[in-house]
């Protein structure tokens, strides 16, 4: 084995890439980064039954997506079945495992029973010391059987771990457990010590949730007279409830948060500081910077809770800082999923739609928010704010004051910010209104909500004809308050006079 340093993710395709699997994923990358060594993707297949292609396609796409290009594979545990037999044979040959001939039934039935009986209790194979005759005579008659790794019963196998500290496990509390199982395809014990081995694997980077399985592959190494990797059992991702990060909690994936406007060198950034700390304050790196700094000696024991509001702002402080070039793909494949995207903004309207981006990118925490900012400049297919109306319009006497704004707009020549403000103030003032209930109700008119940048750089922005057609909207929607509301009056003077 070379001084190389060498780690692998070895997802199962059973589902799509979520972000306990996507932050092991990282650390693995990021301390092949830092040492200059070689990342590994491995695909642990063999369960046939909920592998799936398209899961691995999810798997891969999420990766590609999260920008942790791989070295070597990926490598499907599947494509290796002889390999695996090999080491089964090995294995017996000098006496380490064996076949078990017992049902799954009887075991789980005794292990049972022992729990009733509130007895510690480990599956040791009844078949572990049968005779080379008696063997043959149960594989003559084809009775099912598996291959299990033989324990010993005494001793101790202490795991030395770069993250969780020494860990010691007794030997008689280990099951003989299984290698190879009835249908001849490996169990997670042998096919993750095989394939560590045969990739020459110096560092095993994952979850906490697996220290209890390492022992047994301790013990597996030893019997392969193999050298051990170094462990590093990362902390769990919790919810906000303490409990282990699950679908209980919510969309969890990669590509969730994809699709929901995150950015990937925010999730990156996010999923970094999730179980390791830079030793100060920083909370805003890049990828390269994560590289340069990745330590395990600054990677915590304590398991860490997933905080989507401290996920969505940092996707803020990114947004604000990418160019409106990096951030026009994403905008415009969101926009595109609103049906508002015109191919114009992609050829001789760019500079309006970068205007656009730099106009919104300092206010929006997700790319969907970006896009939802955007929209209303590009359709008037958009909702007013309900707290907005509320706030700003009902019950404001604003019919007349929206349509002398809207044809005032006819005059404002050069079109610009300064002759806009001069022209709202002078129409409020001509009208004896303050000139914040024609602002307030302007912004909603054209951009549905009650906040956003300035009013004036967003009519300068939408243009006059544009401006015109939503203060257009926001009279019509004004009228039907009217009209609702003489409506309700007649109906209480009706109501009054029988």
């Amino acid at each position: 084995m070379s001084d190389e340093v060498r780690v692998r993710f070895a997802p199962s395709p059973t589902g799509e890439l979520h972000v306990g699997g996507a932050r092991t994923a990282l650390y693995n990358w990021l301390f092949a980064k830092n040492k200059g060594g070689k990342f590994i993707l491995r695909v642990e297949d063999t369960d046939e039954k909920r592998s799936t292609d398209e899961n691995l396609e999810t798997i891969l796409r999420s990766m590609k997506w999260l920008g942790l290009d791989w070295d070597e594979g990926p490598v499907l545990q599947s494509d290796r079945l002889d390999l695996y037999n090999d080491y089964v044979s090995l294995l017996m040959s000098s006496g380490n495992a064996y076949y078990c001939f017992a049902a799954q039934e009887d075991i789980e039935e005794q292990r049972k029973e022992a729990l009733e009986a509130d007895e510690n209790w480990v599956y040791r194979g009844a078949d572990r010391d049968l005779s080379a005759d008696e063997v043959r005579e149960k594989l003559d008659s084809e009775e099912q059987r598996t291959v299990r790794f033989k324990v010993p019963d005494e001793g101790t196998v202490t795991v030395k771990d770069l993250v969780q500290g020494d860990v010691a496990f007794e030997c008689e509390h280990i099951e003989d457990f299984v290698l190879q199982r009835s249908d001849e395809k490996p169990t997670y014990h042998l096919s993750n010590v095989v394939d560590d081995i045969e990739m020459g694997i110096t560092h095993v980077l994952r979850g906490a949730d697996h220290l209890s399985n390492t022992p047994k592959q301790v013990l597996v190494y030893e019997a392969l007279k193999a050298k051990l990797p170094e462990f590093a059992h990362l902390p769990l991702i919790l919810g906000e409830d303490g409990k282990r990060l699950s679908k209980r909690h919510g969309a969890t994936s990669v590509e969730h948060f994809r699709d929901k406007g995150y950015l990937p060198g925010a999730v990156i950034n996010y999923l970094a500081l999730l179980g390791w700390n830079p030793g100060d304050d920083r909370e805003v790196f890049t990828a390269v910077e994560l590289g340069n700094e990745f330590t395990l000696e600054r990677v915590n024991q304590a398991n860490p809770k997933f905080d989507l509001e401290k996920l969505s702002w940092l996707n803020g402080e990114y947004i604000k800082e990418v160019p409106a070039g990096e951030l026009r793909p994403a905008v415009r494949e969101a926009l595109q999923v609103r049906g508002c995207w015109d191919e114009e903004l992609d050829m001789e309207r760019r500079d309006f739609f970068f205007a656009l981006i730099e106009l919104w990118q300092s206010r929006a925490r997700t790319i969907n928010e970006l896009a939802d900012n955007i929209a209303p400049f590009l359709t008037e297919a958009f909702a007013y704010e309900p707290d907005g109306l509320k706030e700003h319009v009902h019950g404001q006497d604003l019919l007349g004051l929206v349509e002398a704004f809207r044809e005032a707009l006819l005059q404002v020549d050069p079109w610009g910010q300064e002759e806009l403000e001069a022209t709202l103030r002078e129409v409020a003032g001509g009208m004896e209104r303050e000139a914040g209930d024609l602002i307030h109700a302007t912004r909603i008119a054209l951009v549905g909500k009650k906040s956003s940048p300035g009013i004036f750089e967003v009519l300068d922005l939408m243009g006059r004809d544009k401006s015109r057609s939503r203060l257009d909207r926001m009279i019509r929607y004004l009228r039907k308050l009217e009209n609702a509301k003489t409506k309700r009056l007649e109906q209480i003077a009706q109501a009054a006079s029988r």
